[in-house]
């Protein structure tokens, strides 16, 4: 995935099995001709899973994803210097959703303040929100 006015995300994953998504962040360089890695080592990733595409939505799962942390359990930044990292979904995870279409937020965090620097799944392609489908087998 590169950062840009056209992204969406569409996971899948089969009830009752682990999977892991890969992303790469990619942003404009200055003269805004093309586009060079987005560096990760002073930030984490905080995801989540919403029960529905609104502002006020309950968090269903969240999972906050850094150079250290449970590669099978939340994900784990794999290449900082190149904006590179992986969200992982859990069979528990799976079964605790269900089967159906789930709205997802991924958020670049500064490690310090642990506030948000920018989302990477504000918005959507053709009015469409970037999902999470947990699917039958």
């Amino acid at each position: 995935m590169t950062v840009s006015d056209n992204y969406y995300i569409d996971a899948v994953v089969v009830r009752g099995e682990s999977k892991t998504h890969s992303v790469s962040i990619n942003q404009k360089t200055e003269d805004g001709l093309s586009f060079e890695p987005f560096d990760l080592s002073d930030y984490y990733i905080r995801f989540r899973v919403l029960g529905s595409a609104t502002l006020d939505a309950l968090v269903l799962i969240e999972k906050n994803i850094t150079q250290v942390s449970d590669e099978n359990e939340e994900g784990i930044i794999t290449d900082a210097s190149n904006g590179q990292f992986q969200f992982h979904i859990t069979a528990e995870d799976t079964n605790t959703l269900g089967t159906g279409k789930f709205p997802i937020s991924i958020e670049v965090m500064d490690a310090d303040t642990e506030e948000p620097v920018f989302t990477l799944t504000e918005g959507g392609y053709q009015g469409e929100f970037n999902k999470l489908q947990v699917v039958e087998c």
